[in-house]
């Protein structure tokens, strides 16, 4: 049985109607689907990954018209995370292991800038990592140790949905 320390938690950006949610955008509009790089590459995947050093831009994001409460997580569709910079700071601060971070453009529907966000990749499923996808594969939650818990707690971390696994 797990002890109190090594609890595992479900973290997610939380999606109530006054939350912030985000929709990609390329070139002033959705972009297709399926949404492919000339060899073949999956663009989705790539971003929900954290591997966009291969698409020669940096990802948009455009606030949607739902929402004006905005958190440490940002709600997107599909499995890509976008994290604030203090939520990432805080996981540097601690040494958490198992993600990676990438340039993301996070804007209002005016097209301003709508704070410090970069997208948060989860590495993988491995368990003795702080952070691991729990689902198999990118999703749009992902699973944290009590130690990055409580470090976003105590940081005053906000907007986020935290429930044991």
């Amino acid at each position: 049985m797990p002890t109190q320390d090594d609890r595992r938690y479900i973290l997610e950006a939380r999606s109530a109607a006054r939350d912030v949610w985000v929709l990609i955008e390329h070139d002033g509009k959705p972009p297709p689907v399926p949404w492919l790089l000339p060899d073949g590459s999956d663009v989705f995947q790539l971003i929900d990954n954290g591997h966009t050093e291969a698409l020669g831009f940096v990802p948009r994001f455009v606030q949607t018209n739902r929402g004006t409460r905005l958190g440490d997580l940002i709600w997107t569709t599909g499995d890509t995370k976008i994290a604030s910079r203090r939520f990432v700071d805080v996981l540097a601060s601690i040494d958490a292991t198992g993600y990676r971070t990438f340039p993301v453009e996070v804007v209002d529907r005016t097209g301003a800038t709508l704070g410090a966000f970069v997208g948060l990749a989860i590495e993988d499923g491995d368990t003795d990592k702080d952070l691991h996808v729990s689902n198999g594969a990118q999703f749009w939650n992902f699973a944290a140790t009590r130690r990055v818990v409580d470090a976003l707690i105590q940081a005053g971390a906000t907007e986020l949905s935290i429930t044991p696994a």
